[in-house]
């Protein structure tokens, strides 16, 4: 599927030599941010600590990346990448609620394991009504996937309805993720065996799939 996505900033009009060391060095930053993110949180992460693990210095960074907030725009871009991969990949088997309850745990899974991540992102869109705008079409786009494995599991298309109830179970279980990630307001929390459990219960109760 080919989706829109941001774009780091300059490299639309860098010639094709440059343009592809340019997106080799912007991976390599990607990989150590990704791994440094799995033990502290954003504004633990230093740029001096992300060039040294990337093998670049802070120059290379700020030559390729106009500040950190512009890196996490990047940072995300290759999160809904491989968001869209991994939901393509999801077996349709077993029913239409057996799809949906292995792509909701696939995004939860996903989700946790990025946890500084999202919650970087939710905190800059709390400073920046607008900062998800330009993930719409990637956002759009995995919910499609996710509709598409549920059609294909009926064996029909989704009824107004039935689509009107699967958009709103995944805001749902989505808006209260992101509310335990950024305020942590309990009584379960995120870290919880029961969490999950439950939160995927109200999500299917929602969707009501055949």
């Amino acid at each position: 599927m080919s989706v829109k996505r941001p774009v780091a900033a300059g490299a639309r009009d860098l010639p094709a030599p440059r343009q592809e060391r340019s997106r080799a060095t912007a991976d390599r930053f990607v990989e150590a941010a990704i791994a440094l993110l799995g033990a502290k949180t954003w504004a633990e992460l230093s740029v001096a600590e992300l060039a040294r693990a990337a093998g670049r210095s802070v120059g290379v960074f700020y030559q390729r990346f106009a500040s950190k907030d512009d890196f996490l725009a990047v940072l995300l871009t290759a999160y809904f990448d491989r968001s869209l991969a991994l939901h393509e990949a999801v077996a349709i088997e077993g029913g239409a609620e057996a799809v949906y309850r292995r792509s909701l745990r696939a995004g939860f899974d996903r989700l946790m394991a990025h946890r500084n991540l999202w919650h970087a992102a939710l905190e800059r869109s709390a400073a920046d009504p607008g900062f998800w705008q330009s993930y719409a079409p990637v956002r759009l786009a995995i919910g499609g996937i996710i509709a598409g494995k549920i059609e294909a599991a009926l064996g029909r298309a989704l009824a107004p309805q039935e689509a009107r109830n699967l958009a709103l179970a995944g805001q749902v279980f989505n808006s209260v993720i992101n509310n335990q990630i950024i305020n942590a307001p309990g009584p379960l929390k995120l870290e919880d065996a029961d969490f999950y459990p439950e939160l995927e219960t109200i999500a299917l109760g929602i969707a009501k799939l055949p």
